[in-house]
């Protein structure tokens, strides 16, 4: 499967959904795991859990098809690597797996699809082009974000520190995705005018229902190892690549190391793991990288059906 997402064969973005399908069947017929939800933090004042079972299993599959495609077109139109490869796709999916947020359409998936959009206008800034277009709608869409999980607005650092790496410094660029961002909060406060006391509550909790916490545990310990991986084959491409491709890597890099940090942080003085959720629309730009150009694929790739493994043997435990 991977040296089918590893190569330039658009067909297997059809498979896409097709996993996502496949994940919510063996759902339907061993649901033991289920999701166990507390707290909404949408500023909206929306419920997602009032929607319709059906229909929301259904906005499931469609968002994260469309996050998971979405991210490949990042990674391919910003040259990550040198060709058109569709592994981005394909880790975000097994990813989501990964948590009970992929059962059900919810704010964390609408979350991720700003995020994603916020950082591709972020990552297209040039060094030697005017970037306030492109710094204002990041920050815009990181702001819509925010409004759905509002943890997203510590990720407003990240677009100044995006800045400040690629491009010279200019004062108007850097003011300029404040407006941006406070945008679409002006929008939340014609429904809820209170909503600056919601945020940061950090009140979201996930749970597997019989399966146990194992799952995301086991999940970790892989992702680790394989962005470890990763990690070794960027250096070395690092090495002799452009000055741009360096530059938008280390914002990858910091971003990710960000939202880790201060995911493990909640995890520590909220108990609630909820929020590596954020990571999972940064990673797809760095786990590929540990399946391409590799003398021992063996390793990556038995990481990596273990992952599989781990998304299909939560069913039956």
């Amino acid at each position: 499967m991977i040296k089918y997402f590893a190569n330039n064969n658009s067909f297997v973005v059809i498979l896409i959904p097709v996993f996502v399908i496949l994940h919510l069947l063996l759902d339907h017929y061993f649901p033991s795991f289920n999701m166990l939800t507390v707290g909404q933090e949408n500023l909206w004042n929306l419920d997602f859990s009032s929607i319709d079972s059906m229909f929301s299993k259904v906005l499931a599959v469609i968002f994260i098809s469309v996050n998971a495609i979405l991210l490949n077109f990042v990674f391919n139109s910003l040259s990550f690597y040198d060709k058109y490869i569709y592994l981005p796709s394909l880790t975000y999916v097994f990813l989501v797996f990964l948590f009970p947020i992929s059962l059900r359409f919810g704010e964390d998936l609408v979350g991720h699809l700003f995020f994603i959009l916020s950082f591709y206008q972020l990552l297209s800034i040039q060094q030697n082009e005017d970037a306030r277009n492109n710094a204002f709608l990041s920050a815009l869409f990181l702001g819509a974000a925010a409004t759905f999980l509002p943890i997203y607005s510590a990720f407003f650092l990240i677009i100044w520190f995006g800045l400040f790496t690629i491009r010279p410094f200019v004062f108007r660029e850097y003011i300029l995705p404040i407006f941006g961002f406070v945008f679409p909060f002006l929008w939340v406060a014609l429904v809820n005018p209170f909503f600056l006391e919601e945020m940061f509550s950090f009140n979201s909790y996930l749970s597997h229902t019989k399966v146990g916490d194992f799952v995301i545990y086991m999940g970790y310990l892989i992702v680790v190892v394989m962005a470890l991986l990763a990690n070794k084959k960027i250096l070395e491409r690092r090495m002799k690549s452009s000055i741009r491709y360096k530059r938008i890597v280390s914002v990858t890099f910091v971003s990710l190391l960000f939202a880790a940090s201060l995911s493990t942080l909640i995890l520590i003085f909220r108990e609630t793991y909820f929020y590596f959720t954020v990571t999972l629309v940064i990673l797809p730009f760095i786990l590929p990288y540990a399946f391409l150009n590799i003398k021992r694929m063996w390793i990556p790739n038995t990481l990596f059906y273990l992952l599989i493994l781990l998304n299909v043997v939560k069913f039956f435990y």
